[in-house]
């Protein structure tokens, strides 16, 4: 098979991962075998300061993000959802209970509310614990995200997209999705076969019934217009551009960026491209057997190459978003016994190794730090790259307000 449609294969699988992994954890039978740990937290000193006393956080699966254009975080605006036994509640950074234990899952403060859930019904609290938006909104496909050992639990992954942004949150009713404000209120109808959160003022949707030209996504406004139509195969949007494709899902898939009336900001064509982040965009020109691990450089937004070809991006294909002027990408290795397998480095703007690759996981950078994983325990880099905290945690998430939290060894 040809070396594109190897990358395009596993570029889908990622993505179908990305997707699916909360629908299909519950049925890996290996997390059900796995001993279960306690979590706690650690400040930026590498000192516990929150005892292992918690069944589970929310967990920093996708090196930094939540979704492609949401930072991770378990505290948001003080508070932190934890659980012990089966039910979710906050606690405060001295680790004091603010909201009691009474939810069957509990998502992080946005717009100063924070989604629960009850069975199959969700609403919202503010930081008091009081319900301003009535549980009664419908939420699905939650049992497939549930795993009988405490350490697997991925319900909270399926509440993210969910949460408020930009003053205002996707809702599901009768089955179609639509948007509503904070008084609970449908703003946009739920009309979608598929709704993502608001950013940057746009939101992509899926209508229902699906239109004929596939491929492509719909963006709307806040007030529920269409900005752009699915038949334009924009894939996503950030910083005022869209990630565009030809359409096509096999060889001759090539995909290229919009400006927001439309036009191509360059005649330039890539075989695998991301969004642009911090005013960067990782691409691959072409792949093929000499560059098979060196593909990826980055664009600017006039659709200049300003750090040439020579990096690959793998694993948690997210991360090679530049966040903090600082980008994680990887480098294919083999050991003694010819088992292949990606090492992750750091890199700069100008495209300057800041860490050489040598993890076998680095997350984006978070509150000035970035998770790393090497030798079957997590660490932390500053942001020269260098061990700020080392822990004897297997698993550990990325920092937010201060804190990180890490089960115990």
């Amino acid at each position: 098979m040809p070396r594109f449609e190897n990358r395009l294969r596993n570029l889908l699988s990622v993505l179908l991962c990305l997707i699916l992994l909360p629908l299909l954890s519950g049925c890996v039978a290996v997390f059900d075998k796995l001993p279960h740990k306690k979590w706690g937290f650690i400040d930026k000193s590498g000192r516990l300061v929150i005892p292992y006393k918690f069944d589970d956080v929310a967990r920093d699966q996708h090196g930094g993000w939540t979704l492609p254009h949401k930072t991770f975080v378990n505290f948001s605006q003080g508070l932190c959802a934890v659980r012990v036994g089966n039910k979710w509640g906050y606690i405060d950074k001295n680790g004091l209970w603010k909201v009691p234990l009474k939810y069957d899952s509990a998502g992080n403060f946005s717009d100063g509310l924070a989604l629960v859930r009850v069975a199959y019904r969700y609403g919202y609290i503010d930081k008091s614990g009081r319900e301003v938006i009535p549980i009664s909104f419908e939420i699905a496909r939650i049992e497939g995200a549930r795993n009988d050992n405490p350490d697997w639990d991925f319900t909270q992954t399926v509440l993210t997209p969910l949460e408020f942004s930009e003053g205002l949150a996707v809702a599901c009713r009768d089955g179609k999705f639509g948007y509503i404000d904070k008084s609970g209120k449908f703003v946009i109808e739920p009309v979608y076969m598929r709704a993502e959160a608001f950013r940057q003022g746009l939101a992509a949707v899926n209508p229902f019934p699906a239109p004929a030209a596939a491929g492509g996504r719909t963006f709307i406004d806040k007030s529920g217009k269409v900005v752009v139509p699915a038949s334009q195969n924009c894939i996503d949007f950030s910083e005022g551009l869209f990630l565009a494709g030809n359409g096509r899902y096999d060889s001759g898939r090539r995909l290229f960026y919009l400006s927001e009336d439309g036009s191509r900001i360059t005649n330039a064509e890539y075989e695998d491209a991301r969004i642009f982040s911090e005013g960067l965009a990782a691409v691959a020109p072409k792949f093929d057997s000499a560059n098979e691990n060196k593909a990826y450089g980055y664009v600017d937004k006039s659709g200049k190459i300003v750090i040439k070809p020579g990096f690959d991006i793998s694993g948690n294909n997210l991360a090679g978003s530049f966040r903090h002027g600082r980008a994680v990408v990887s480098r294919a290795s083999e050991d003694m016994m010819g088992n292949r397998s990606h090492l992750h480095g750091i890199i700069d703007t100008t495209g300057r190794y800041l860490v050489e690759p040598s993890y076998s996981h680095i997350s984006s950078y978070c509150d000035g730090l970035a998770r790393a994983l090497i030798d079957n325990h997590t660490v932390y880099l500053d942001m020269n790259g260098k061990v700020a905290i080392e822990t004897r945690s297997v698993w550990g998430n990325s920092f937010s307000e201060g804190l990180a939290a890490v089960m115990e060894p």
